[in-house]
């Protein structure tokens, strides 16, 4: 059999021969051509794309297995090098001394000083008179004045003389005076409250004479920062001249007796302080 691209024109057949004639254009040629180069890449590709797939498969798996780690003290210890054995410091040598005896030394002590005390002879008592209170002050200042009084009013008398109508006034007033002490007013204050700026007090009041009685509640107001218990003393002093113009009996529990005070205006200092004590202190 033969092939050939193209018959010769002289071509003689022998009888069992055979002849093909291909003919082949330039159009055909390329387009063969093409077509087993792209076969011939497919099959490269088929050919190649298995292994990596296996790879990429392996490399996943690898990466999504957890990882362990295991501590083997024994395994660590047999790969760390054994740390060389540091030689024991040699204690140093102390050399012997021999011990020296030495005396105790007497040990010195302080000087002790003694204090002389010298007896002085007692200090003589100088005997004081006893101390005078206020009421006793006040008295006696107030006897004085009334001394004082008395010897004004006799000097004038026996300078001048008295008139018989001076004589009947004098009288009259000194009876007056008389029964003013025997049947005056008579009463008993009481503090009922007392706060910072408000106080009150009662006073029970009675007339010997008239055997007549009665009772009286006072409320007293100091003001914004005011004393109180000024107040209040005031207030009975204010009551007190309402019935005595002049010297009137007080019965002190303070003091345990019956004395003379003065509800004169000039007298107000020493009466508002004898009263402050009274009830306050």
């Amino acid at each position: 059999m033969k092939l050939s691209i193209e018959a010769p024109g002289n071509e003689v057949t022998e009888p069992g021969e055979i002849h093909l004639h291909i003919r082949f254009r330039p159009a055909s040629i390329t387009g063969i051509v093409v077509v087993l180069l792209i076969h011939a890449l497919l099959l490269y590709f088929l050919l190649n794309m298995h292994p990596l797939k296996k790879q990429k498969q392996g490399d996943d798996a690898a990466s999504q297995t957890p990882m362990v780690l295991i501590l083997d003290k024994t395994a660590i210890a047999k790969m760390t090098p054994p740390e060389p054995k540091k030689s024991a410091p040699k204690p140093p040598v102390i050399p012997h001394t021999k011990k020296s005896i030495t005396p105790p030394t007497p040990q010195q002590t302080a000087p002790v000083i003694t204090a002389q005390t010298t007896v002085t002879p007692p200090a003589p008592i100088v005997e004081t008179p006893p101390a005078q209170d206020m009421m006793s002050m006040l008295n006696a200042a107030r006897e004085r004045r009334r001394a004082q009084e008395e010897a004004n009013q006799a000097a004038n008398q026996t300078g001048r003389g008295m008139t018989p109508q001076e004589v009947a006034e004098a009288n009259v007033r000194h009876s007056m005076q008389r029964a003013a002490g025997r049947e005056g007013t008579g009463g008993v204050f009481q503090i009922l409250s007392k706060s910072t700026r408000m106080g009150s007090f009662s006073f029970r009041g009675w007339r010997p004479n008239s055997n007549s009685s009665w009772k009286q509640v006072i409320e007293v107001d100091a003001g914004l920062g005011g004393n109180v218990e000024l107040a209040i003393v005031r207030r009975m002093v204010e009551l007190i001249r309402t019935h005595y113009q002049g010297d009137f009996s007080w019965e002190s529990r303070r003091l345990g007796r019956v004395i003379t005070l003065s509800a004169r205006p000039q007298d107000s200092a020493e009466l508002e302080a004898f009263m402050m004590k009274e009830f306050f202190d």
